[in-house]
């Protein structure tokens, strides 16, 4: 944000959308990106989307024009390590998946990175994965 708050703008062009944003109506209408004021879901902090944020997100990286932003830079990062992390307790299991049914650290340590992402993201938590982990922890554990 600039001085005193503010609000900076930037140029669109909606021709270097992605195709499907090409589609909306924001085509029409959208000739700039503001800064956009938002506060983060999680740590509830105050954040900003900025204009040239958007410039980049929409039209370099092509992300859909109707994506919005709910985490702050720190949160962001934080989710994105946690995903990280349980896409390799997946790969993991896909991989050696009869000696880790019975790896109560391995499985423990998956269940709660799962349990820990509900903390970033207000939808679709992994409930039957989550299942799955606690009924071979007690089966490790018996």
């Amino acid at each position: 944000m600039g001085d005193k708050g503010k609000l900076r703008s930037v140029p669109a062009d909606p021709s270097k959308w992605s195709a499907k944003s090409r589609l909306s109506l924001s085509v029409h209408y959208v000739k700039e990106y503001t800064d956009h004021q938002y506060v983060c879901w999680r740590c509830k902090r105050n954040a900003v989307f900025s204009a040239a944020d958007q410039k980049y997100t929409f039209e370099v990286k092509k992300a859909p024009i109707d994506q919005r932003r709910i985490h702050c830079t720190e949160c962001w990062r934080r989710l994105l390590e946690i995903d990280r992390d349980i896409k390799l307790c997946q790969q993991q299991w896909a991989e050696s998946k009869k000696s880790l049914r019975v790896n109560a650290g391995f499985l423990t340590h998956w269940l709660s990175l799962l349990v820990l992402r509900e903390e970033f993201v207000p939808y679709r938590p992994d409930t039957a994965a989550q299942r799955m982990l606690r009924k071979l922890l007690d089966e490790a554990n018996a």
